[in-house]
């Protein structure tokens, strides 16, 4: 039985908005868990507050990571710390994508103006 109000789905937790993946979400990042060595990977959906990291499957949940993020838009390579919220698969692919979900934390300002500035130029690009 149902209480009025109640469903059977979880409870959405993000403080951001996270539409749909579309054009532009893929991105290359390079990652490294604090203090280990730089690797490469490909974002499958990407915000203001965090990422999914595809095919990353040995970064534990609490993990703190530091990533490079490269923008389309931008000629450098944006800095910023993270730390993975979630591990497992993907809730945004099809396709059931394995990797992390992280979140952007301290993130500086210009790096969020930067952000803001290419996933404005992205509206209605589905």
């Amino acid at each position: 039985m149902l209480i009025r109000g109640m469903s059977d789905q979880p409870h959405e937790r993000r403080r951001h908005f996270r539409g749909k993946p579309r054009p532009g979400r893929i991105l290359p990042v390079r990652y490294r868990a604090t203090g280990g060595e730089w690797r490469t990977g490909e974002t499958r959906n990407v915000g203001v507050g965090g990422a999914f990291i595809a095919g990353v499957t040995d970064l534990p949940v609490g993990t703190a990571i530091e990533l490079e993020l490269s923008l389309p838009s931008c000629d450098h390579a944006l800095a910023m710390n993270a730390i993975v919220r979630r591990a497992g698969t993907s809730n945004d692919s099809s396709e059931g994508d394995i990797g992390i979900g992280v979140e952007f934390v301290d993130v500086e300002v210009d790096v969020l103006l930067e952000l803001n500035d290419y996933f404005a130029s992205l509206t209605g690009a589905d």
